[in-house]
């Protein structure tokens, strides 16, 4: 009787999993290229998460990565300091997976669930990773505020079970999230 386990190799095309050596070499390029050395010297290492392009919501992802990167014998990074173009979409999970385990916290700021990085949230949840992560999450003052900001029931489990690790800290304006920043060590 054959095991119901084994997957046959025969039967799954894995070709499309697989890294070309021009992609190969084009990540190993990027991780290890001008940001490596602070990477590899810098005591506390932030990964900060969040929308990206041209809005006040990016602009507040910017305020925390500028500010955690001030602090002494740290370094503050995002998945876009490396180089990655939005074509090379299956090199930005493998540099996503190596730059969480570069990482001493990974700091993620939320203000809703619209956007690429709510599939970022998901692996946050890997063994070698949760213990890192934070969060800063908008809080926008009523329940159907919120929801309305938060509705998107893979991203909000997610994060629900981040919020539960006592890792999540609430603001509310420009002004409260640069206070509460001081929560993340």
């Amino acid at each position: 009787m054959a095991d119901e386990n084994v997957v046959d190799a025969d039967v799954i095309d894995v070709d499309g999993l697989a890294f070309t050596y021009e992609e190969h070499e084009r990540l190993k390029t990027l991780l290890h290229g001008e940001r490596f050395r602070d990477l590899a010297y810098s005591e506390r290492r932030y990964l900060v998460l969040g929308a990206g392009g041209d809005s006040e919501v990016a602009d507040r992802r910017m305020t925390v990565y500028e500010r955690l990167g001030a602090r002494r014998d740290a370094t503050s990074f995002r998945l876009e300091d490396f180089g990655l173009t939005p074509d090379e979409l299956a090199l930005w999970a493998a540099a996503y997976e190596n730059l969480c385990a570069k990482a001493t916290h990974i700091v993620a700021v939320i203000e809703d669930y619209e956007g690429g990085y709510v599939w970022e949230l998901g692996y946050l949840f890997h063994e070698d990773v949760r213990e890192k992560v934070w969060v800063l999450k908008r809080d926008y003052g009523s329940e159907a505020a919120n929801r309305a900001h938060y509705d998107n029931g893979m991203a909000a489990s997610h994060l629900r079970l981040l919020e539960n690790a006592d890792r999540t800290v609430r603001w509310t304006d420009d002004a409260d999230l640069e206070a509460r920043l001081e929560a993340v060590p």
